[in-house]
Parts: C-alpha cells; sequence; structure tokens
C-alpha cells in the first residue's frame, strides 16, 4: 500500500503492485520506465520516437497526472467560451453549471466490473429521459474508486460517477429548490442496506469568474490524478482486472473541439491496454507483433 493515501502514488510504489508476479511483472517494468529513453519491455532498446516515451498505463502516475491535465484543460475551455452571457444585461441566460454525485454500492472487488455496469445502464436509461435529455446541454463523466475495509471483513469497492454539466434554466432552479437530488434518487440505484452510504448529492458550480474557473479546473484535474485506490496488493491487482477497458471519463451532448484531443488519447490508452493486458507485448512497436499491424491506429500517430 502506497505511504500516503491523501497524494497520488509514485512510479515505484505502483510498480511494486506488479513486481513479483509472473503475470504483471512486466506492467512493473512498464510503469518505472515511463518517460525514460531506455526501455526493457517488451526487450531492451533505445526509445527514439518521443511519442514512445510515455508508457500510457492505466495506473501509471506520470501518465495519470498527463490525463487529469489534459481534461481539466478541456474542460475549461468549454466553461470559458460558455460562461460568457448571452445577455450582458440579464445574467439569467447565462450558463448555469451543477456538479452531481453519484455514489455506487461497496462492492467486493472481484464484483466491481458487474457492479459498474449496473450502474452505467442506469446512467444511459436516465440520459434517454425527457427530463435528463432536454435539460443537460453538455455534461462530462468522471469515475473514481474507493477502497477500504471494515473490521473482520473484506476489501470493499465504492466506484463513484461524478457528473459536471451545463444545464438548462429549469434544471438549474430545480437544484435551488432542492428537487434536483429528488429527481435523481428517483433514477439511481439504492443500496439494500444504506447506513453509512453517502448518497446522491448535488450542487451548483460557481463559474462566472476566473478565479471560480481556476478552482474548479484544479479540482478536476485532482479527481482525475487521485481516481483510484491503492489497498493491498490482491485487492489492487483485482482492480486493474476489473477495469480494463473501462471509460473513466466521458462527454455526454457535446461535440466540441476541446474535448477531442482528451477523447481520441483515451481511446488509444485504452487500446494500449487491450495490448499489454493480454499479449504482454503492447503497441509500443513500431509494428504491432499482437495482429494489429495498421500504423494509422497505432497511439503516437494520432498524438497532436
Amino acid at each position: 500500500m502506497k505511504n500516503n493515501p491523501n497524494q497520488p502514488p509514485t512510479a515505484a510504489e505502483v510498480a511494486a503492485y506488479f513486481q513479483g508476479n509472473e503475470h504483471t511483472d512486466y506492467q512493473a517494468r512498464m510503469v518505472r520506465e515511463c518517460g525514460q529513453r531506455v526501455k526493457t519491455y517488451p526487450f531492451e532498446r533505445v526509445v527514439t520516437n518521443p511519442y514512445l516515451l510515455a508508457c500510457h498505463h492505466r495506473f501509471c502516475p506520470n501518465c495519470q497526472r498527463r490525463r487529469a491535465q489534459n481534461w481539466g484543460s478541456a474542460l475549461r475551455a468549454v466553461i470559458d467560451e460558455e460562461s460568457m452571457p448571452a445577455s450582458k444585461t440579464d445574467s439569467r441566460l447565462g450558463p448555469h453549471w451543477v456538479a452531481i454525485t453519484l455514489p455506487g454500492v461497496p462492492c467486493a472487488a472481484s464484483a466491481l466490473r458487474n457492479q459498474l455496469g449496473t450502474l452505467i445502464e442506469h446512467l444511459s436509461i436516465a440520459s434517454n429521459h425527457p427530463f435528463w435529455r432536454y435539460n443537460i446541454k453538455t455534461a462530462l463523466r468522471l469515475l473514481t474508486l474507493e477502497a477500504d475495509q471494515l473490521e473482520d471483513q473484506k476489501p470493499r469497492v465504492t466506484p463513484t460517477f461524478t457528473c459536471i454539466a451545463n444545464v438548462s434554466r429549469n434544471l438549474f432552479n430545480a437544484q435551488a429548490e432542492g428537487r434536483l437530488a429528488q429527481q435523481v434518487r428517483r433514477d439511481w440505484v439504492q443500496p439494500a442496506n444504506p447506513e453509512n452510504w453517502p448518497g446522491v448529492e448535488s450542487c451548483v458550480i460557481p463559474t462566472a469568474t476566473k478565479r471560480d474557473r481556476d478552482i474548479l479546473q484544479r479540482k478536476v484535474s485532482r479527481m482525475i490524478e487521485t481516481g483510484y485506490p491503492y489497498p493491498d496488493a490482491p485487492t489492487f491487482l483485482n482492480i486493474a482486472e476489473q477495469m480494463r477497458g473501462v471509460k473513466t471519463m466521458v462527454v455526454h451532448r457535446s461535440q466540441r473541439t476541446p474535448f477531442r484531443p482528451s477523447r481520441i488519447s483515451q481511446n488509444d490508452d485504452l487500446r494500449y491496454e487491450r495490448e499489454y493486458s493480454v499479449s504482454r507485448i503492447g503497441e509500443d512497436l513500431q509494428e504491432s507483433l499482437s495482429g494489429n499491424r495498421g500504423l494509422e491506429l497505432l497511439p503516437w500517430h494520432l498524438a497532436k
């Protein structure tokens, strides 16, 4: 377990989780050598292509910091654009941003994928409901995980979705009147035992001033950077297996340019994850040895 749970782990701390296991030891080398020119994965070599320096591993703290900065900057660019009031004389016509926190039900690490499937299904159903479809203009959905262990029980994992959304005036009024959280609770999962369950929450996000948007950008970046738990090694490796292929950042109802580079980057990372978690070879070769030989599909050909 990493030393300080309130701080992102170091590359060495993350690598230690994968080290010593014949099935994951190569991932320890990936993380440890991220950013270095001399690499031993998948064989000893010196990297000259700058796009191959990063390891693109889901749990690499260096790559996760880059992702966090990219998504925070993209959201900031959208909010800067949308926070210009439609009418300089009537601020009520301007954009209205809210945050909706949707915790899942605590579950065993081995059941995390099934839990996520249930939560995403609820989100999909809600997104097609007229109440949400016509009142949410743009939304960024973040997934974070927390791990805990009650006395004399096995470790549990709690997934939480946080939606940062630009909403209609009607929905903004509903938030002010306390009706928004009530509607969300009706559409969201309910645990069999609600004791110690945080429940659904919603709040207004100030975006009127540059300082407001600076604070939001830092919070979003921080949330992404620290979004994974680092419990005991067996639980962590179970979480890593359960999270394979899962998107942790998703944009809804927006085609805005600032989000596109980050979305492409995430798709690259997921494609890369499919490679290194199955073949142990990965897409860091000039020509993939796992059968994906279309160079246009490789991550560094999509980077700008």
